[in-house]
């Protein structure tokens, strides 16, 4: 049995986030994956310049790749200077 809103694990790192018709992005990131009553999502924030992000925050979708190399499907949800909050759009694997 599991609680609901239950913090999985925390990762963080240098990764690359894109969107489709912009130039990547080199970033920092800090990822929450958790569970919920829905299933498991993962969220955090995005730090790199505001010029490279800018242009992926005014696109609905795009992808981060950690460091790992795994690739996360997300949508950036808010741009404040040089750091940006995310949300995952479709299924989180294995992180």
């Amino acid at each position: 049995m599991f609680e609901s809103n239950e913090i999985l694990k925390t990762l963080t790192g240098r990764g690359l986030v894109s969107a489709e018709g912009c130039e990547p992005a080199r970033v920092r990131y800090r990822l929450v994956v958790e569970r919920r009553e829905g299933g498991i999502v993962a969220y955090g924030n995005l730090y790199g310049s505001s010029a490279g992000l800018r242009p992926i925050w005014l696109e609905p979708d795009a992808q981060l790749r950690l460091s790992n190399g795994r690739r996360l499907n997300i949508s950036v949800t808010d741009l404040v200077g040089d750091v940006a909050e995310f949300e995952s759009t479709g299924p989180v694997g294995a992180l």
